[in-house]
């Protein structure tokens, strides 16, 4: 580096001729200095900017992220709410089919060995409430009445 002052010297090439140093002012190399400094510190503060930018916008996209993920949760929350109740309803009826089920078997056993019973109920209460009343197995020897029987 050139002291104040001093002269630096740059060399020139030209075909067919040695190498030749050529004085140059400190004026300019000093004006070189200077223009390299402020672009440096130009370079430097548009980086800083550039990471100030990068940082904004992860800032932005980690608040949407939160928000997006709060909003999800509350939705899984209240899916799994929903799906319980179902879940809690689901089990009372199948309690509600078992029952029925106990009942109606307990019925058709009733009706297999009352054969004029059979035969008075489906007279007094043909499909009763809007139900099918339930027909007998196909391939069973033992039952004597057939359900759906009428009296015309």
């Amino acid at each position: 580096m050139a002291s104040p002052g001093m002269v630096s010297t740059v060399t020139t090439s030209s075909v067919g001729s040695d190498q030749v140093p050529v004085p140059v002012p400190a004026a300019v190399v000093e004006e070189r200095k200077r223009r390299r400094k402020e672009s440096n510190r130009l370079s430097a503060q548009r980086s800083r900017a550039r990471k100030q930018q990068q940082l904004d916008d992860l800032a932005a996209q980690v608040a949407e992220l939160r928000a997006r993920n709060g909003a999800m949760a509350l939705a899984a929350r209240e899916a799994a709410r929903r799906c319980a109740a179902v879940q809690a309803q689901n089990d009372l009826l199948r309690a509600r089919w078992l029952e029925l089920a106990a009942r109606l078997e307990s019925l058709t056993e009733l009706l297999q060995y009352c054969p004029d019973a059979a035969a008075a109920a489906a007279i007094t209460f043909p499909g009763a409430c809007g139900f099918i009343t339930p027909q007998p197995p196909l391939l069973d020897a033992t039952m004597h009445c057939n359900y759906y029987q009428s009296t015309s």
